[in-house]
């Protein structure tokens, strides 16, 4: 029988379910956000915009520098946990920059299509959007190392700021939409500073190489597992403007954000486990019931897009419903075969074996970028969504024979189930 309430009282599970109602108010306020914009800009506008914040995403991932599993990871343990957070707080907000402003420079070589960045304000609105994108994520990454996932609920709500923003900056078009973005982040990030100083971490203006001398090999580490995660879902809106237009990257993205909704499963679990593991609680125990957690969650919610899916993207607009529904579909199967890959990588970061995460984030990237193109010239856009259920499942049946072969864990997690079950 499904309690709530015992759910709830195993931290495992209760910091899962808080960083998912985390990602639900997120992913609402941002479905809510690409609702309105829908509505008020043709999807060439919204298919260009969607693109930039991809390339703006995978900026952000690489000006971190690892540093945020970094934090997970040894900031509950960390002897000056304030020369720790603002050490990584400025290091990120440098790099950022710099990034951006390589980015730009660029950008005929990185995607000619999105040149029109370099225009007018453009510079600085994407420059000032990736920082303080950059300096959010930070914040959020720092209170799921403190366990109090539930601090960012609050965060959340105030990025929904961004919907009644755009409806005063929607005559701006794409500059309202990157503009609207920007007001909710920095009301967010302000907020940000204030509770965690609340916690007991405050922001220096100083750099403490000291304090992050530990976590810079393990930082390294998840820097290049952390690029290889990301670099696929960054580069697909860019090649699905550049090999079939604008439009349908547009359709891309409506579905793939309602799909995260599945996504975000496996991946605020794994989190959550990720957190457990790096304050010494029993692994293998944690294991199962992170994947028994997420296979109670995945199943009725893909039931829910395959009868419903089609309905709830008529809150875009019918071309939207229409075009982006079996796509939703397949990234909505594909949701099973992340799981495993989530906990399996979790499990391997909690261990410091970080090399064996990067190979798998290589192949998925590479294999979900290779046939993505391959299948998207020939099928359309529903070819990417093809290329994301071959690459995650071919992927997952190595994982399953690896852990089977070398790492011997559903000997226990059979033991387990049995003495639970």
């Amino acid at each position: 029988m499904f309690c709530v309430e015992k759910y709830y009282r195993e931290p495992l599970y209760r910091n899962s379910i808080a960083i998912m109602l985390n990602t639900v108010v997120g992913s609402f306020f941002g479905l809510l956000f690409w609702i309105a914009a829908a509505r008020t800009m043709p999807s060439r506008d919204i298919g260009l915009a969607t693109a930039v914040i991809s390339a703006s995403t995978l900026i952000v991932t690489l000006s971190r520098l690892g540093m945020d599993s970094g934090l997970i990871r040894f900031l509950p343990a960390s002897k000056d946990k304030d020369g720790f957070y603002s050490s990584t707080l400025i290091i990120t907000l440098i790099a950022s920059i710099l990034l951006t402003i390589t980015f730009l420079i660029g950008l005929d070589w990185f995607s000619p299509s999105l040149s029109f960045i370099r225009e007018g304000l453009f510079p600085l609105i994407i420059i000032i959007f990736i920082a303080l994108m950059s300096l959010n994520g930070i914040q959020y990454t720092t209170f799921i190392a403190l366990r109090r996932g539930g601090i960012s609920f609050i965060n959340n709500l105030l990025l929904g700021l961004r919907i009644p923003a755009l409806y005063f900056l929607a005559f701006l078009r794409l500059l309202g939409i990157f503009s609207a973005f920007e007001v909710a982040y920095l009301i967010t990030f302000i907020f940000g500073v204030y509770m965690i100083n609340r916690l007991g971490v405050k922001f220096k203006f100083k750099l403490s190489v000291d304090s992050i001398k530990e976590s810079f090999l393990f930082s390294l580490g998840n820097y290049t597992a952390g690029i290889f995660s990301m670099i696929a879902i960054t580069i697909i809106p860019i090649l699905i403007v550049n090999l079939i237009g604008a439009e349908n990257c547009a359709y891309f993205y409506v579905a793939y954000s309602v799909s995260s909704l599945l996504f975000m499963i496996p991946g605020a679990t794994s989190t959550s486990l990720f957190v457990e593991g790096s304050h010494d609680f029993p692994l293998k125990e944690n294991v199962w019931k992170s994947l028994k957690f997420c296979m109670i969650l995945l199943m009725p919610s893909m039931i829910i897009i395959f009868l419903f899916g089609d309905k709830i993207l008529l809150l875009f607009s019918t071309e939207f419903s229409e075009q982006s529904f079996e796509l939703l579909k397949l990234l909505a199967i594909s949701s099973l075969f992340s799981t495993i890959v989530s906990v399996y990588t979790t499990i391997k970061r909690i261990q410091k074996e970080i090399r064996i995460i990067n190979y798998i984030n290589i192949i998925s990237s590479i294999m979900l970028i290779s046939t993505g193109s391959i299948l998207m010239l020939k099928y359309g856009l529903i070819g990417i969504g093809y290329a994301w259920i071959i690459s995650n499942m071919i992927v997952s049946i190595g994982i399953l024979i690896l852990m089977i072969k070398k790492e011997k864990w559903f000997d226990g997690l059979k033991t387990m189930y049995k003495v639970k079950g």
